[in-house]
């Protein structure tokens, strides 16, 4: 056997395995480069589902059709694990501009377990995130509640209000924006905006969004079809196909969320039926729920101060949103009612046959989280206490147990408004 022979095989050998490696690393590098965002997707979110201890919904949207996209997750740090769902996409052109949105719902999660995910489009993928999904029987919540985050000029004061609450409560478990959560519903850079203001706390946080009356105005601000809000919002069904992502509802720990739609006036002749089907539905979901406290979400108030209503003509008192829901409201045993639309802050207490109770219903107006601020006038008869005006912008912190449901008012500079407590 020849020496040089075996140097040259080695030799050759060697550089096999160099080329090998070279290769190697150099898609590991491609890899790398891939994971590094380079999806030229934006405003990754959470969006709410009916069970978040065994299901979660995930979105993100681009200004160009990312085809064969998928989402990719496992439990956290189980490579073997890793499973892919391709994506839903559907798109929207409105306001000059198209914009494409994706969504992937994971079902059969396990409970009580931390999970990574990362959206994949051939080689390229953004990194990897984090969520962890709730206990089976999850006996507690906290969420962080805002209203009207509209804004105008820009959406700092929205950004400030959001990532100050998160800031203070790091255990919530979700964020619920109760209707106007941009200035007008289907501007472009109003959505940018509003999404871009809550930073990455959406990558992994669901978002409850409620519907209000300027998600139903268009660039012309006549009233339309809230169509910039439903795309970007892939919501829990409601099993009404004309009404889908109008209303709907979802349990988080002893509590029964229900996210009502408040925009008759908006919506009666682009949606006839809606408050009919609505109010239907109502009756049959809360037979069906099994939590201690029932929590209303909804985006107009029970009182209309100084807005003329079409329905009692006149203005003041309850509104027609109120004397349409409140009677429901109390067939039906509602512990709680959060609504915005007139941003400032009042409580009512407990309202029942439209009058002020010792029970029944308890009311709570709040807003707003953005810079829009309106002068409201008292209401001698329901009003039991207000903050002064300009109202700043403020959040609200709500935690329940099964025994006791907690709701604190603070503004960004962080003065306490006021807590309320209800007891079962």
């Amino acid at each position: 056997m020849n020496i040089m022979d075996i140097t040259r095989r080695k030799f050759l050998k060697y550089c096999g395995q160099a080329a090998i490696l070279l290769g190697l690393e150099a898609w590991l590098q491609k890899a790398a480069a891939a994971a590094d965002g380079t999806v030229p997707l934006k405003f990754l979110r959470h969006i709410i589902t009916a069970d978040a201890a065994s299901s979660r919904t995930i979105m993100w949207q681009a200004n160009a059709n990312l085809s064969g996209c998928a989402l990719e997750y496992r439990p956290a740090g189980q490579i073997r694990a890793t499973k892919q769902v391709a994506a839903s996409t559907t798109s929207l052109f409105e306001d000059k501009l198209a914009v494409f949105f994706s969504s992937v719902t994971l079902t059969e999660l396990a409970p009580d377990t931390s999970y990574e995910y990362r959206i994949i489009q051939g080689e390229r993928a953004t990194r990897w995130h984090q969520f962890k999904t709730e206990p089976a029987n999850r006996t507690e919540v906290s969420a962080l509640i805002f209203c009207d985050s509209q804004c105008s000029g820009s959406y700092d004061i929205w950004q400030q209000t959001f990532q100050t609450a998160w800031q203070r409560h790091p255990e919530s478990q979700f964020a619920a924006i109760v209707g106007d959560l941009t200035d007008n519903g289907q501007s472009d850079w109003h959505w940018d905006n509003f999404f871009a203001a809550m930073g990455t706390i959406p990558e992994q946080h669901p978002l409850v969004p409620v519907m209000g009356n300027h998600e139903c105005y268009g660039l012309d601000w006549k009233f339309c079809l809230p169509r910039r809000y439903l795309a970007s919002f892939a919501l829990p069904t409601n099993n009404s196909a004309k009404f889908q992502g109008s209303f709907y509802t979802f349990d988080y720990g002893p509590v029964h969320f229900i996210v009502l739609n408040t925009q008759e006036l908006e919506l009666h002749e682009l949606l006839p039926g809606l408050l009919e089907r609505q109010l239907h539905w109502l009756k049959q979901d809360t037979n069906r729920r099994h939590q201690p406290w029932q929590v209303v979400l909804m985006h107009k108030d029970i009182l209309a101060y100084d807005e003329y209503q079409l329905g009692t003509q006149q203005k003041g008192g309850i509104s027609d949103i109120g004397h349409a829901f409140m009677p429901v409201f109390d067939e039906l045993g509602i512990d709680l009612v959060l609504t915005g639309h007139m941003h400032t802050y009042r409580s009512r207490g407990h309202i029942k046959d439209l009058q002020p109770a010792d029970d029944g219903p308890f009311y709570v107006l709040s807003g707003p989280a953005g810079n829009r601020y309106y002068p409201v006038p008292d209401d001698r008869t329901y009003d039991r206490s207000a903050i002064y005006q300009p109202t700043p912008p403020h959040y609200l912190r709500l935690h329940a147990t099964a025994q006791e449901l907690t709701l604190t008012g603070c503004t960004t500079d962080g003065e306490h408004i006021e807590t309320i407590t209800l007891t079962k």
